[in-house]
């Protein structure tokens, strides 16, 4: 099936779904559609902004290094979500290096000439965008408190209790929107300590399940861990 044209694709993003359609032509024809293999870089940290970028399919880490030479995941966004408003309206570099996180990840560049030359000459796309970085805010502060969880206990927590949910038989069931492997890098701990932390919940009651999907069996004593109090390693 062939993709979308490129025009409809950026109405579905939140920040351009008040703008009219000869708005969104014209954003268009400074993007492009690129798809990117498993762990192929999109941008690296300190790199000039060119673009910032829709997510159509697949997903994307962005990560930085650490003092002691680890990378800290700052973020793993999924299809429907955006990133990099931000350093192409305020900053000569990207802040954070980016990669694919699955194979064929297909993405929109918006191109940062283009973009900006609209942006400073017509206030609808500066309020549009004020919108989305509104956004982010409150997304960089709930990553700050979920990394600021002092035991990975706690930081498993407050993910699983932040996940979209629905019942299902009677509990409350999320979905992992990644693989454990990328979950533990996304929350700073080893992946051995992510499986031996389900391994003891399912345990003691408190999640069951197999593969991405999680029943939350008893939602007090996760909040409670999320809380920081004392949570089985």
């Amino acid at each position: 099936m062939d993709d979308p044209p490129i025009e409809q694709a950026l109405s579905q993003l939140p920040h351009f779904r008040t703008l009219d359609g000869d708005l969104i032509a014209q954003i268009g024809k400074g993007s492009r559609r690129r798809i990117y293999a498993k762990d192929e870089m999109i941008l690296s940290q300190g790199e000039p902004c060119r673009a910032f970028f829709f997510i159509e399919k697949g997903a994307v880490r962005l990560f930085r290094p650490t003092p002691d030479g680890k990378l800290q995941v700052m973020h793993s966004l999924r299809a429907g979500q955006s990133f990099a408003e931000a350093a192409l309206l305020n900053f000569r570099g990207y802040p954070v290096s980016g990669a694919a996180m699955e194979a064929d990840t297909r993405m929109i560049e918006v191109g940062r000439e283009p973009f900006l030359t609209l942006f400073r000459t017509d206030d609808r796309v500066a309020s549009a965008m004020v919108g989305s970085l509104c956004g982010w805010l409150l997304k960089l502060v709930d990553r700050i408190d979920e990394l600021s969880a002092a035991s990975a206990g706690a930081r498993l927590a407050k993910y699983l209790l932040r996940l979209p949910a629905g019942p299902e038989q009677g509990t409350t069931t999320v979905r992992l929107p990644m693989a454990k492997k990328d979950l533990a890098e996304h929350l700073s701990i080893t992946p051995e300590t992510l499986s031996r932390l389900l391994k003891r919940w399912k345990e003691l009651g408190l999640v069951e399940g197999n593969g991405r999907s999680l029943a939350l069996l008893d939602v007090d004593t996760l909040e409670a861990f999320a809380e920081g109090l004392s949570a089985p390693a």
